[in-house]
């Protein structure tokens, strides 16, 4: 038989330490039921903004090593154009067990390595050259990737079940997109409502089978890496402006990629 407490939160009443423990326990292991399921990377929040020369990270949630870190305040890392790649990480640096708990050391790293490490989650990257801002605001969907002066969401580690997805900021961009044509049809419109609805990232099974769905690959393969879905995405996105429903394979990188300023 399992016992259940529950602390009565009225006035008058002391919250005896039973209580307080009850209340803890509940909390902690609320957290790790539900994500108990998805990959390492950003369940929500951690949204970058450069600002003054620092990368502001805003609150969020991270789940690193089968273990969710709630980022609870907004951290701040240094940043200045190197004309190279750099990419920001949340990493785990030291797990330490101890008789009453067990420690965590982490930290956000900003640094010249693209590939993540062991326990690394990747918030952004960007390529600043001297005298240039870094870019959060993009023209189109294309230009979250842009290769210079442009913070790129596109390689960002965020969790859904089982596997990696997109981030939710890429995916709600995609949306806001799709709802702007005028030519989207109802199940593009409907999906980019689905995508805008959430909290978190898109379950990337839904993703890719939507995806596979609407360029006519086949929707239970499995192998789409996630950046092959951010371009399909483009494709789509070119297509609903075009008013055609189907992908066009002949189209190249360069013609993918070209961005028109105004």
């Amino acid at each position: 038989m399992m016992e259940h407490i529950y602390p009565a939160f009225e006035r008058g009443r002391i919250m005896k330490k039973e209580l307080l423990w009850a209340l803890r326990d509940y909390s902690y292991a609320a957290l790790q039921i539900k994500y108990r399921d998805h990959a390492d990377g950003i369940i929500t929040g951690c949204r970058v903004r450069p600002e003054g020369g620092m990368l502001r990270i805003a609150p969020g949630m991270i789940k690193c090593a089968d273990f969710i870190f709630l980022v609870t305040g907004e951290e701040r890392v240094p940043y200045a154009p190197t004309g190279e790649y750099s990419s920001l990480r949340f990493c785990l640096r030291e797990r330490e067990e101890l008789p009453d708990y067990t420690r965590y050391r982490t930290e956000f790293v900003l640094d010249g390595q693209l590939e993540r490490g062991k326990n690394e989650i990747e918030l952004c990257r960007f390529r600043l050259k001297a005298g240039a801002e870094l870019r959060t605001e993009y023209k189109d969907f294309y230009d979250i990737q842009t290769e210079y002066d442009t913070m790129n969401l596109a390689d960002a580690t965020w969790s859904s079940v089982g596997q990696n997805t997109l981030s939710k900021e890429v995916t709600d961009y995609f949306a806001h997109k799709v709802l702007e044509c005028g030519k989207a049809a109802d199940a593009d419109v409907q999906f980019a409502y689905f995508l805008l609805q959430g909290r978190e990232a898109a379950d990337y099974r839904i993703l890719t089978d939507y995806i596979r769905r609407r360029t006519g690959g086949d929707a239970g393969d499995g192998r789409m890496d996630t950046g092959t879905a951010f371009h399909r995405l483009e494709d789509i996105l070119d297509g609903i402006r075009r008013g055609t429903s189907a992908y066009r394979p002949d189209r190249t990188d360069g013609e993918r990629r070209m961005i028109v300023w105004d």
